[in-house]
């Protein structure tokens, strides 16, 4: 007797089951060996017929197949998110009555018809005074609105939609729905986590997965969902369908640089010959930037051919607790405005331009040797050793070149007991001929008492430290100052913040999230080694403060 495994396959309910040895029929060996029958006539629409399968042993089982999943003809978005089979049966869209608005915006960014309510809440949130799209919705979108009001999963989903909807291309090629974020983690933990949930979730998408990496999702169509960080030459050379770019105001290069522009600039063609969208999602931050500048020329601007939606958080996302927006509100009203009620902070710019720090940079050098002949001085921010980094800089002013020279900078990572870094700092300065350090008013006496116990005195400053930042901005565009090539110097350097000051004066700190321990030593010592007759004599340099 032959031994047989029989797979019966019920292909109208997706379904299947093993028959085992013990459970074989022995009629069913007489019916393998009779002649094969001639084919049935097409049989009338209905659930196909059961199919048998024998695998002879050693013969590994047939590969399971599976229909290609063909989403409707005329399919929209707002239609994936209504139906159970698809978006709409995630736990997220189950009940759509919270996501209203954001049922407007993809209705918008589609143009798909509006209700006389939904016109209104689209002029509301566009500026614009009537609701007039293009075919097939905009091409370009950006949408400004506070944070935990759900840009991201609504922007996951635009890509999903687009990436599942997608043609295949005539000749077999891949094409791309991107997702760019900060850097590679954010992607991947953010907006491709979203994107990936349905295809893993709901059955009719995952049988459309051909393959899966840790950053990307192929599926039959050939359409390659990708996660990126915002490195503008890794996208080059991609054809995509739809590209989505969350939280673009927050774009930053490892050396600080604002990233937003220059990203914009590399995916827009990768858009040119499909057709394809462009979605920015993000929070607003100063006024200036990409973000700043779409908002600027394309709010309320009727006709214009790129749609920006502002909004705040709860009108996004009526769910969020009102305690815990009041507490914001009470707690930092600045961050509040930006974050909750989607503004951008006013006053609010970069205060030293990447390309001239860059100048001043003398590249390959990290630290020079002491010169007998030469005069130093020194520069400390101090740190109770929990938090901030305790930071020490060394220089001197160079009468030939008529400029402050950055000799060595160092910087001691918390945790650390102060005492023994104030003894480990007060040894380079001394191996520099530098017996007096100057330094900002933290914990004064304690610095000042340590300090002493090396055998230094310590001088704090008189400026404070937006004084210092401002004097050092002009020794910059004037190329006034020669830095050491260090990288998290740079960052700092570029990185720092501009904010208009209520009485007039402007007050210059890190942004959110950052730090400029290394940044203050090396502004102070610079502009302490600058005499300032000097500079303004030579260079015409004229001062900040």
């Amino acid at each position: 007797m032959i031994l047989a495994t029989v797979w019966v396959r019920l292909k109208a309910h997706d379904a299947e089951c093993w028959i085992s040895e013990r459970d074989f029929d022995p009629s069913l060996h007489e019916m393998l060996e009779q002649p094969e029958p001639e084919p049935p006539p097409e049989p009338e629409p209905g659930p196909e017929p059961e199919t048998v399968v024998v695998e002879v042993e050693g013969t590994p089982p047939p590969k399971r197949q599976h229909p290609k999943p063909r989403t409707p003809k005329g399919l929209t978005i707002i239609g994936a998110l209504e139906d159970p089979q698809l978006f709409g049966g995630l736990p997220a869209f189950k009940d759509l009555s919270t996501w209203t608005a954001w049922l407007v915006f993809l209705k918008a960014t589609y143009g798909l018809p509006l209700t006389k309510d939904e016109v209104a809440i689209f002029c509301q949130h566009t500026g614009r005074a009537t609701y007039d799209p293009p075919y097939g919705g905009w091409r370009e979108v950006a949408a400004i609105v506070g944070r935990q009001s759900g840009k991201t999963r609504i922007s996951a989903t635009i890509a999903d939609f687009e990436a599942m909807t997608a043609p295949e291309e005539p000749d077999g090629s891949e094409i791309y729905a991107i997702l760019v974020a900060q850097d590679q983690r954010a992607s991947l933990r953010g907006l491709f986590r979203y994107a990936s949930v349905p295809f893993e979730r709901i059955p009719l998408l995952e049988r459309s997965v051909e393959s899966k990496k840790a950053a990307t999702l192929t599926l039959e169509t050939r359409c390659v969902l990708a996660a990126y960080p915002c490195r503008p030459q890794a996208v080059r050379g991609l054809r995509a369908r739809v590209v989505v770019c969350d939280e673009l105001a927050f774009y930053r290069s490892s050396e600080g640089h604002a990233r937003d522009l220059e990203m914009l600039r590399a995916v827009r063609p990768m858009l040119a010959t499909t057709g394809g969208k462009l979605i920015t999602l993000s929070s607003p931050y100063g006024q200036t930037g990409a973000l700043w500048n779409l908002h600027r020329k394309h709010y309320g601007v009727d006709g214009s051919d790129v749609l920006v939606w502002q909004a705040t958080a709860p009108a996004m996302n009526p769910t969020l607790p009102p305690d815990y927006l009041a507490r914001m509100e009470r707690e930092d009203p600045e961050a509040f405005a930006s974050e909750v009620l989607g503004q951008f902070r006013a006053g609010l710019s970069l205060l030293l331009d990447p390309d001239a720090v860059a100048d001043c940079v003398d590249v390959g050098v990290r630290e020079r040797p002491r010169d007998p002949s030469t005069r130093y001085q020194a520069f400390c921010d101090p740190s109770g050793g929990r938090r901030d980094k305790f930071t020490v800089a060394v220089g001197h002013w160079d009468g030939t070149s008529e400029q402050a020279v950055l000799d060595v900078v160092r910087a001691w990572a918390p945790p650390f007991d102060p005492a023994t870094v104030i003894a480990e700092a007060a040894e380079l300065v001394r191996s520099y001929g530098v017996s007096e350090i100057h330094g900002d008013r933290y914990a004064a006496e304690f610095v000042v008492s340590a300090w002493r116990q090396q055998g230094c005195r310590y001088t704090a400053s008189k400026r404070d430290r937006s004084t210092i930042y401002l004097n050092l901005l002009p020794l910059i565009n004037a190329q006034a100052v020669r830095l050491l090539e260090h990288d998290l110097l740079r960052r700092e350097l570029v990185s720092l913040e501009r904010r208009r000051g209520a009485a007039g004066k402007d007050r210059i700190d890190h942004p959110r999230s950052g730090h400029d321990d290394v940044a203050n030593s090396v502004a102070g010592v610079l502009t302490l080694c600058a005499n300032r007759t000097q500079v303004i004599q030579s260079r015409k340099v004229i001062w900040g403060c």
